[in-house]
């Protein structure tokens, strides 16, 4: 009977140290399984936190200044838990944002673990732009990116100097480009159409570093219909910029884009004037290549941000 007893109390013993062991690897693969599911969380919230961090300093380059502190900033407000991202810039035109967050659970505290993101986001000038009113400026009349003083500030553009030609101020043939001067000739739109693509822009994409022939006929009227109704919106408009012109050929070299917002009485296009007074501000367009480069050559503030890692 002794014997029976010490066996089932052995039995029993085992019995324990099984169910111990057991119970262990239950809480262990418990523990695995929710702290691997708030690592995922976590490193989910801290990716989409350097994304956007990255994508809103992205929009202040080249002033790497007030890029890292919109960075940072924009992380702290929107992303709750996340210490403040180490921002670098590892060239003019890109922006880098690291940012960690520590991992709640189970194990993660006493381990301080925590989840790391990356991103990069960047800025370049778009190579094919939509939306562009057929109103050429020259580029020493635009703000170039490198004078970020030029930008927000009031000014009257006098389309005079660009009348390469009689009764040619500047007005491009958006349905008309090429690689050389003279394949283009004058033509366009007419006036109904003129007066809306100047308000709303021309709806497809055109490219930068081609020659346009510029657009004749009676265009005093719809231009500057469709400026007006432009100042009256608001609306921000945005010029092709030329740096050469041909006056036997009737051509403008486009080179980049400008965007202009005109004050609500800055219209003076008649028979006599072709001004406009308004200011020049940074744009970021979307839904187009970008690939130019960020410049004081060809950038004038018209920007594309892409993510890029």
């Amino acid at each position: 009977m002794s014997g029976l007893r010490q066996r089932i109390l052995r039995d029993a013993g085992q019995a324990v140290v099984f169910v111990v062991v057991g119970l262990a690897a239950l809480v262990g693969i418990a523990s695995l399984v929710i702290d691997g599911g708030s690592w995922l969380r976590t490193h989910r919230q801290v990716q989409t936190a350097a994304d956007a961090a990255a994508l809103a300093g992205a929009q202040d380059i080249p002033n790497q200044t007030g890029a890292r502190a919109t960075a940072i900033d924009y992380a702290g407000r929107n992303f709750s838990g996340i210490a403040a991202p180490t921002v670098t810039f590892p060239s003019a035109g890109e922006i880098d944002v690291v940012a960690s967050k520590p991992v709640s659970g189970l194990l993660m505290p006493a381990l301080k673990a925590s989840a790391r993101a990356h991103a990069r986001a960047q800025v370049s000038v778009p190579l094919t732009l939509k939306n562009v009113a057929p109103v050429a400026l020259q580029s020493t009349e635009a703000c170039f990116i490198t004078d970020p003083a030029c930008f927000n500030t009031r000014v009257t553009i006098d389309f005079d100097y660009s009348n390469i030609a009689p009764g040619m101020y500047g007005l491009i043939n958006v349905e008309c480009y090429s690689d050389t001067s003279s394949y283009c000739g004058s033509g366009g739109l007419g006036g109904r159409d003129l007066k809306d693509v100047v308000t709303n822009g021309w709806p497809n994409p055109l490219p930068a570093n081609k020659w346009y022939g510029v657009k004749t006929g009676n265009t005093v009227g719809p231009v500057d219909q469709g400026l007006r109704d432009a100042a009256n919106l608001g609306k921000t408009l945005l010029f092709p910029i030329w740096d050469t012109a041909s006056a036997a050929d009737k051509t403008f070299h486009i080179i980049g884009w400008a965007a202009f917002v005109i004050d609500s009485n800055g219209v003076d296009w008649g028979s006599q004037n072709k001004k406009l007074t308004g200011h020049f501000v940074t744009f970021i367009a979307t839904d187009v290549a970008g690939g130019g480069t960020i410049d004081g050559a060809t950038d004038f503030g018209v920007h594309v941000i892409t993510l890029t890692q």
